[in-house]
């Protein structure tokens, strides 16, 4: 199981994650450019993932020539991006809820100079991810070792957690204050998930079967054997 937390560990997480909100109450920072931040960390974390797993199961020939090693690069990344975007298009919707309703804001915030530079940080960020995923499974770790598909849902399921709010109506209720209700909705879920992702998974619709077993108990249906390891976002 993961190692607990000790106080100061608790006191980074929550710093890393509250950091946006402050930003947007203290100085300036736009929570439309925020949020929409959010919404593209989490669809380039899932290419990252889709592309891991795509990698696990049709490795690039190595073999074949340096054109043909280089096609199979680019399609680890190309067709998983490409179904990320799909991906994008009913989980990007809901933006409009979350901000109350206002277009302007969100057409604002993608012609923002910080939203821009932002992007620029969140592309490298999944470059660094995917060039360390792609070394584990180039070194031989399973999927299962990586257990990529509980990132996958962590993640997901992190965004989730505002889609099912937005849907109850929230983001019209608070007008323009909207996207900063739903970026401390986001923070809040971040630091759960970073200090207790398994009581996350298990209050989760589905996310049980990805949660690590209680004490004493045997594991969920089709979840790996629990093992010590390393805390995963």
């Amino acid at each position: 199981m993961a190692a607990p937390f000790n106080p100061p560990e608790i006191a980074e997480t929550v710093a890393r994650n509250i950091a946006p909100v402050v930003g947007i109450l203290y100085f300036g920072w736009q929570a439309t450019s925020v949020l929409t931040l959010y919404l593209l960390d989490t669809l380039l974390m899932m290419t990252v993932i889709i592309a891991g797993v795509a990698r696990g199961f049709v490795p690039p020939p190595t073999d074949d020539g340096w054109a043909a090693q280089l096609n199979g690069e680019v399609g680890n990344i190309v067709m998983p991006l490409i179904l990320a975007v799909f991906i994008g298009i009913p989980l990007g919707v809901p933006l409009i809820m979350m901000t109350g309703g206002e277009l302007s804001g969100l057409k604002a915030a993608v012609t923002d100079p910080s939203f821009r530079a932002g992007a620029l940080v969140q592309v490298g960020a999944a470059l660094w991810s995917w060039v360390s995923l792609r070394g584990a499974i180039d070194a031989g770790f399973s999927m299962d070792q990586l257990r990529l598909k509980r990132r996958f849902t962590l993640v997901f399921m992190r965004w989730m957690v505002l889609l099912m709010v937005a849907y109850l109506g929230v983001g019209l209720w608070f007008g323009e204050w909207s996207a900063l209700v739903f970026v401390a909705l986001y923070a809040g879920t971040s630091i759960v998930i970073d200090i207790a992702p398994d009581r996350f998974l298990r209050a989760m619709p589905g996310g049980a079967e990805d949660a690590d077993p209680l004490p004493g108990k045997p594991p969920a249906p089709g979840a790996p054997a629990n093992r010590p390891r390393k805390r995963q976002r």
